[in-house]
């Protein structure tokens, strides 16, 4: 897995969206309809929105590293 920029300027590569319209799948939070994801789910977790996906990040507090 290649994270960030090869030439070393510290971006980041866009992430590979996965198409997963074919699994009808719908936010765990709020029930829209999830088309992309940027990783392949998993049958035994819940799925995010967007929108939801960054309000429970925001729950959590600040990331620490």
């Amino acid at each position: 897995m290649v994270y960030g920029d090869q030439r070393g300027g510290g971006g980041f590569a866009p992430r590979q969206m996965v198409d997963v319209s074919a699994m009808n799948l719908k936010c765990a939070e709020c029930g829209v309809a999830i088309t992309e994801l940027p990783f392949q789910p998993s049958a035994d977790r819940p799925v995010y929105c967007r929108d939801c996906n960054r309000k429970r990040r925001a729950s959590f507090g600040p990331r620490r590293f």
